[in-house]
């Protein structure tokens, strides 16, 4: 006997799969007993009581701390405990007619436990079971690109609900690339006004203020969901040369570009007009991010040499370093020496991988695993597909399912994959819609490679077409592939 659970926990065992509806009651009580010591679980929780009915006897009882006892008219006790001895994401669940017991490594393991026990009673029912569980990889991140098409903050907003629902940690932001510039800089007003009005269709693009930054980081801390900024250099920069023409190789002007065609920008690699500008975008992006990590780009200079641009990657590094934030790159950059801490972000799949496996074992830097075969969910389902690309593929469930991140990096050491992350490119994708389509139902079967949960196809397809009626009821389009059998 199983449960509708994605990612699937680690370890769990289903005693009785059927019990009775949840009880609004019990998991205020669930509520209460997280506020003192885990408040953003508690407000999960309490959200969810909200849209519960009340037990046909209240209870009487009110829960809190870790003490609890059981109600006389049957209403269960309630317990939820801080247990340094699990990890920080780790939690134990316990559910039962008489007794819920939480326990958690952290706040964050308290909320990952809540997420279980909401898809668990989702369909009216609580059952039985016990659950122990903690995340293979410490970074599961989600990429939206809002470059080439821009998606609004409610938009953004949706797609940090999806990821927190399925246990993502992180939301990368790809923020700037040739088709526009999408984030006010403090001090380079040209960078919006004139670098973000276009996009890969030509349309009229968009940008986030300050403002909006700020209210998608604290939305998506809210959910245990880290934001992690992209600004891409020294390529991909077509659109800051349009608002500030000084930083390219030739100084000319340069007129917005639609399309999607890659890697015939770069800023000037050398030049003090080049660099005023990567310092006031660095100066920015560092005091306007919540989060330990600015995401640089590197990739895809096909018009530099090698050489320059590893010395370019390097500078790169320094500030990011002299501004207190922490690099993340493409893979591209591995090669270059690199701040300590620096995370490389393996997606090329067709290389060879033998001076990955050196940086591993020479720079204290870490991979993300993110190969485009698997997890560039941009890619089209199938060759007919109406969305996407297919220039890694397809990319159908099973693909994005049955795959091992370390594996695909051969000769980096295991413990140098710290990471697994999705990425959704926006060439074709103009709406919600568009996203959640491509996200849906490939992004709960990468969730399980990133969480590390036993692996079995026929468990995870049985479990997606409940969460497809789920999706159905908050009005998500999604993909519905044949081989499901969804309701």
């Amino acid at each position: 006997m199983t449960l509708p659970l994605l990612p699937a926990p680690r370890r769990l065992t289903v005693t009785d799969p059927t019990g009775p509806p949840p009880a609004r009651e019990t998991v205020d009580a669930l509520a209460r007993a997280l506020a003192p010591w885990a408040p953003r679980a508690s407000r999960l929780a309490a959200g969810i009581a909200s849209g519960l009915a009340p037990a046909t006897a209240p209870s009487t009882r009110t829960a809190s701390g870790t003490d609890a006892t059981r109600d006389p008219a049957g209403t269960p006790s309630v317990t939820a405990v801080l247990d340094p001895a699990l990890e920080d994401e780790g939690y134990e669940l316990t559910v039962g007619p008489a007794a819920w017991e939480l326990r958690a490594g952290g706040e964050a393991g308290a909320y990952r436990a809540v997420q279980t026990l909401h898809q668990a009673v989702r369909d009216g029912a609580v059952p039985t079971f016990t659950c122990a569980d903690a995340p293979a990889y410490a970074v599961r991140g989600v990429m939206l690109d809002v470059a080439r098409h821009f998606f609004p903050v409610a938009s953004v907003e949706r797609v940090i609900d999806l990821a927190a629902a399925y246990r993502f940690n992180e939301l990368h932001l790809h923020l700037s690339d040739d088709q526009g510039w999408r984030l006010e800089i403090e001090g380079r007003p040209l960078l919006t006004a004139l670098g973000s009005a276009n996009d890969a269709d030509g349309g009229d693009g968009g940008f986030f203020t300050r403002d909006d930054y700020r209210h998608l980081q604290e939305y998506a801390l809210e959910r245990h969901v880290v934001v992690v900024p992209e600004i891409d250099l020294p390529g991909h920069t077509h659109a800051a040369q349009v608002a500030y023409p000084e930083v390219s190789p030739d100084g000319l002007p340069r007129e917005p570009y639609a399309g999607i065609e890659v890697g015939f920008s770069s800023v000037h690699l050398t030049s003090p007009e080049s660099w005023s500008l990567i310092e006031d975008v660095v100066a920015g992006l560092a005091r306007d991010t919540l989060g330990d990590y600015l995401h640089l780009g590197g990739d895809e200079t096909l018009t530099l040499e090698r050489a320059d641009y590893l010395v370019f990657m390097e500078r790169l590094g320094e500030v990011v370093a002299r501004h207190g934030k922490k690099l993340a790159l493409w893979q591209e950059a591995t090669g270059a020496t690199l701040p300590a801490g620096t995370r490389l972000q393996y997606w090329t799949w067709e290389i060879e991988t033998t001076h990955l496996a050196e940086a591993a074992r020479t720079q204290d830097v870490r991979f993300v695993a993110s190969p485009a075969n698997h997890a560039y969910l941009d890619q089209k389902y199938t060759e007919d597909f109406p969305l996407g690309l297919t220039w890694a593929g397809t990319v159908s469930i099973h693909d994005a399912y049955e795959w091992d991140p370390v594996a695909e990096l051969p000769g980096v050491p295991a413990e140098a994959v710290v990471g697994v992350e999705v990425c959704l490119w926006s060439e074709t994708l103009r709406t919600l819609d568009d996203v959640t389509t491509m996200l849906l139902p490939r992004l709960p079967a990468v969730a399980e490679v990133a969480w590390g949960s036993p692996r079995d196809y026929d468990r995870l397809t049985g479990s997606l077409v409940r969460h497809g009626r789920w999706w159905d009821a908050e009005g998500l389009v999604f993909h519905r592939e044949p081989s499901i059998g969804w309701a």
